[in-house]
C-alpha cells in the first residue's frame, strides 16, 4: 500500500508539471505569432505539495523554471509520448513541427524546441539557456542528461533532449537503476545472504577492509565538505590478492551489502577481445555506465586486463601496452570504488599498484581460523561422526576457506546419498584429497 502511494505521488507531481508545461507551450505559441508581444516571461512552476521522488530531485538540485522545462521534455517520450502531439494539434491543427523529431511512438523533443519554449527567437536568451546543455551544467555532470553525438553529424539544435536511464528509473519507479547483464554492460550484480560473521579474516586484513567501508560511507564528505576533492583523486581503488578461496569475492559482496551499495563483477570473457580497440570500447561502456553511481566494480582474476606490460617486439605488443595505458587512465578517472582481485600481486602492472589507495593480502587462514570455518560450515541438520575431530583437520590440513566449504559440500552430499545426516570422517578426508589434487598436492 505504501508502494502504491509512492507511485501515486510521483505520477501526480509529474502530471502537475506537465499541465504547467502545456500552459507554457500555449503561451509561447501565442507570443510567437503575436509579434506585438514577442517577449514572454516563463510562468512560475507549480509548488508541489506532499512528497515524491520527483519532488525530492527538484528540491535537491534547486531546479530553476528553465531547467524544469528541460527535465520534463526529457521525460515526455517515456511517460507521455503523445503529449506534445496532443498539445500541438489543439494549437495548430497539425503535429508537424520542424522543432521536433517525429517517430512511430510519438514526438521526440529536441534542443531547438527547448530553447524555443524558453526564449522564443530571441538569440541572446537562447544563448543564455543553451548553457543548460553544456558539459559543465549540473544536469550533464550529474548524468541526468546525455547528448546523442556531440561530435557527430546531427546539428546541435536537432539533437533530442534525452534523460539518462538512471534518472528515468529513479523519477518513474523511485528506485536506482540496476542494469541487466548484457553485451552492452558485461557485468553481473553479485549478492550474498551471509554476513560478516560467516567470513573469517585475520586482524590486519579486517582493518584494511574497514578502510574501504569508511571511504564508501564518508568519501563524499571528505572530498566535498572537507574540500579535499582538489587534492585527492576521485574514487577508491584497491587490490585484493592472495590464494584462491581466501575470501576476496566474498569480502566485496559483504562490503556492498553492509554499506547499501551494489557490486558488479566484470565478466572478462566479454570484455577482453583479440581485436584491436575492442577491449577499450567494452571497458568504456562499463566505466561510463558506472560513472556517478554508488557502485563497486569488481574485476576478478584481473591479471587478464591489468597484467604487466611487455617489451616492444611487434605491433601487437605496442597495442597491448596502449590498452594497459587506457585502462590506467580509466581507473584513475573513475569516481567510484574499483576492486581488482588477483592470486598474485606481482602479476599486476606496477603502474596500477602505485595508484591503489590500498593493497590487501588475503592469506591462507591460520589453524585457528580454519577451525572457525570448519565449525561454522556444517548444516544444523547434520551431525559429525564420533571420530571426526575438527581441531585435527584444522591443524593438519592447510587449505583455504573456499576449499573447506568444498569439502563440507562433498561430505554433506555423501551423507544425503546414504540417507543419513551423519558426516563421515572418510568423506571429509576424501574431500580434502580432492582439493589437494586441484593444487597438485597429496595428503
Amino acid at each position: 500500500m505504501v508502494k502504491q502511494q509512492h507511485y501515486k505521488n510521483n505520477a501526480r507531481h509529474i502530471g502537475e508539471d506537465l499541465q504547467w508545461l502545456d500552459h507554457l507551450i500555449r503561451k509561447r505559441y501565442e507570443s510567437h505569432h503575436d509579434r506585438k508581444n514577442a517577449s514572454l516571461k516563463i510562468p512560475s512552476p507549480p509548488a508541489l505539495k506532499g512528497s515524491s521522488v520527483y519532488k525530492n530531485v527538484i528540491d535537491e538540485f534547486k531546479f530553476t523554471a528553465a531547467e524544469r522545462v528541460v527535465l520534463l521534455l526529457a521525460l515526455i517520450p517515456h511517460v507521455a509520448p503523445y503529449f506534445l502531439d496532443d498539445v500541438w494539434v489543439s494549437i495548430s491543427g497539425s503535429t508537424e513541427s520542424t522543432r521536433m523529431r517525429q517517430s512511430k511512438t510519438g514526438t521526440i523533443p529536441t534542443i531547438d524546441l527547448a530553447l524555443f519554449l524558453l526564449a522564443g527567437d530571441e538569440l541572446e536568451k537562447r544563448f543564455y539557456y543553451q548553457q543548460i546543455f553544456d558539459q559543465e551544467s549540473f544536469m550533464r555532470r550529474s548524468g541526468m542528461l546525455f547528448m546523442e553525438n556531440e561530435t557527430g553529424s546531427t546539428p546541435f539544435l536537432q539533437q533530442p533532449v534525452q534523460i539518462s536511464v538512471d534518472y528515468l528509473h529513479l523519477l518513474t519507479d523511485g528506485k536506482p537503476y540496476k542494469p541487466d547483464f548484457s553485451i552492452h554492460f558485461p557485468a553481473k550484480r553479485i549478492t550474498t545472504q551471509l554476513t560478516w560473521d560467516d567470513l573469517v579474516l585475520n586482524r590486519k586484513t579486517q582493518e584494511q577492509v574497514q578502510e574501504i567501508k569508511s571511504w564508501i560511507n564518508h568519501g563524499k564528505t571528505l572530498l566535498h565538505d572537507w574540500g579535499l576533492g582538489k587534492r585527492l583523486s576521485p574514487g577508491y581503488k584497491v587490490l585484493f590478492y592472495g590464494p584462491p578461496g581466501t575470501g576476496k569475492t566474498f569480502t566485496a559482496t559483504l562490503l556492498a551489502q553492509d554499506t547499501g551499495v551494489d557490486v558488479y563483477r566484470i565478466d572478462l570473457s566479454m570484455v577482453v577481445s583479440k581485436y584491436i580497440g575492442e577491449t577499450e570500447k567494452n571497458l568504456s561502456r562499463v566505466f561510463d555506465t558506472a560513472n556517478n553511481k554508488n557502485w563497486i566494480l569488481f574485476f576478478d582474476e584481473a591479471d587478464a586486463l591489468f597484467g604487466k606490460r611487455t617489451e616492444l617486439r611487434d605491433a601487437h605488443d605496442r597495442y597491448a601496452n596502449q590498452e594497459v595505458a587506457f585502462l590506467l587512465q580509466k581507473i584513475e578517472d573513475h569516481n567510484g570504488v574499483v576492486i581488482l582481485s588477483s592470486n598474485m600481486r606481482s602479476n599486476i602492472d606496477e603502474a596500477f599498484t602505485r595508484r591503489f589507495q590500498n593493497t590487501i593480502y588475503f592469506p591462507i587462514p591460520s589453524s585457528q581460523e580454519r577451525l572457525r570455518i570448519w565449525q561454522n560450515g556444517f548444516s544444523d541438520r547434520s551431525t559429525l561422526q564420533k571420530d571426526v575431530s575438527l581441531e585435527k583437520l584444522a591443524e593438519k590440513f592447510e587449505v583455504s576457506g573456499g576449499a573447506i566449504m568444498n569439502v563440507i559440500r562433498y561430505a554433506s552430499l555423501k551423507a544425503l546419498e546414504s540417507r543419513k545426516n551423519v558426516i563421515q570422517v572418510n568423506d571429509l578426508v576424501n574431500g580434502i584429497a580432492r582439493e589437494f589434487a586441484k593444487e597438485g598436492r597429496t595428503i
